[in-house]
């Protein structure tokens, strides 16, 4: 499955699906400002090293990958510095929220904009191939940094509104097969 098959706006929608992956799990609970960054420069790192895997299977993940990845050579920065613009991009998306709940909310739309193209685009195969490479991103997103605790003593991996957030994420992408 390539991106011939969808029209420019729906390539720009999955293009954007794991940022906004990343931007629902950053919003999902109130944390601490050092965690917050912490947990947005991991997303980015996630993606970044998403974008790098050599055993993808799913054309379409594998087609989207190669976008990303052609995006990022269109970049006059590379390396460390692109993940650092990457950061800086993300953070200011964030700024412009009215407040975390919209973002939230900004992320399940998306993800429902998602759903609505790979079910008019692709097999039900393909779009839960698909669905799982998105969750997975968002997973390790919400496992990045630890929640709660003090001094690093203590927390959760995933904390409960990571969790919720994840189950809302999941269910949106939800097919009918």
């Amino acid at each position: 499955m390539a991106q011939q098959y969808f029209s420019d706006s729906e390539w720009a929608i999955l293009m954007q699906a794991p940022l906004q992956a990343v931007m629902g799990l950053t919003l999902a609970d109130k944390t601490d400002p050092v965690s917050f960054l912490k947990e947005a420069q991991a997303g980015i790192k996630i993606l970044a090293a998403e974008q790098q895997r050599q055993d993808i299977t799913n054309d379409l993940v594998g087609a989207l990958v190669a976008s990303l990845n052609e995006a990022d050579t269109k970049e006059p920065v590379q390396g460390e510095a692109l993940l650092l613009k990457k950061e800086f991009k993300l953070l200011r998306e964030l700024q412009n929220l009215k407040n975390a709940a919209e973002g939230r909310q900004k992320a399940i739309a998306h993800f429902e904009q998602v759903s609505s193209i790979l079910a008019a685009k692709v097999t039900a195969a393909q779009a839960v191939e698909f669905k799982s490479w998105l969750m997975s991103i968002a997973q390790k997103v919400a496992e990045a940094v630890k929640e709660g605790g003090f001094l690093s003593i203590g927390g959760e991996k995933v904390s409960e509104p990571e969790a919720s957030m994840l189950k809302k994420l999941e269910q949106t992408l939800t097919f009918k097969v």
